[in-house]
């Protein structure tokens, strides 16, 4: 890759580029030497200069004219793009604290929205489960319960929300089934599904559905959720239906 080639990806504009390599090739020069060299304005070429010295690129000369030194790609271009990619990860952090802190604000009233990423998709049902004052109802898959949605409806069920679990029996996923049992949950398995659904659901006081999805392909989890009492009202009878059909542990 070309010099002209790194510089413009590190941002440098047109002249900027220009001045820092004609002082490369002049090694040390005052700033009408380079303006001349480069075929660019002195006004400009000061400007630049004093740029290219606050980031390190270039050496001040003291004395009558000043002049300036290029220095060495080598000692200038890596420490620039170190600092650069210090801040994008900071950036990277930040955005990810602030993509985080959405899912506690207000949601809106009769809306779909989407969600990826599960440390998303857990404040999502967190708040939902927190909110429910009456019932829950749960289609699951019987995975490993995640710890803080298990203690949350722990803290529900001793307030006096109750909590109907529903899913596909595996021998495997036993253990997982107690452990909502254990907490005062009130589960039921399905034993004729030939294979475990790539869906999930869960209705929180009529109100709201959490519709979450698992993506065998691109190994992560996606959800809906619908603030609707007509949609509620329809997975609820959805979820009565195989309730009905469903047997006790």
């Amino acid at each position: 890759m070309e010099i002209d080639e790194i510089l413009k990806e590190i941002g440098f504009s047109e002249y900027k580029a220009k001045i820092y390599k004609t002082l490369l090739s002049l090694v040390t020069a005052t700033p009408r030497e380079i303006a001349k060299e480069a075929n660019i304005p002195v006004t400009r070429t000061y400007e630049i200069l004093e740029e290219l010295a606050k980031e390190g690129f270039v050496a001040v000369l003291p004395g009558k004219p000043i002049t300036y030194r290029a220095l060495l790609p080598s000692s200038t271009i890596l420490p620039f793009l170190e600092e650069k990619i210090k801040k994008i990860r900071m950036l990277e952090d930040e955005a990810k604290k602030l993509e985080e802190e959405l899912p506690f604000k207000s949601l809106p009233k009769k809306e779909i929205l989407f969600f990826q990423d599960w440390n998303i998709i857990e404040k999502v049902l967190l708040k939902d489960i927190g909110n429910s004052k009456k019932e829950i109802l749960l289609f699951l898959r019987f995975g490993q319960p995640a710890p803080a949605i298990l203690k949350l409806l722990e803290k529900k069920i001793k307030n006096g929300v109750k909590v109907k679990i529903l899913g596909p029996y595996t021998k495997e996923r036993e253990l997982h089934i107690y452990q909502y049992k254990k907490i005062g949950c009130n589960p039921k398995v399905i034993k004729d599904l030939n294979s475990l659904p790539l869906s999930r659901f869960s209705v929180c006081d009529g109100k709201v559905v959490n519709l979450s999805f698992f993506s065998p392909l691109r190994k992560g989890v996606f959800l809906v959720r619908i603030e609707d009492n007509t949609t509620a009202k329809l997975f609820e009878v959805i979820f009565s239906k195989l309730w009905e059909d469903a047997q006790v542990l």
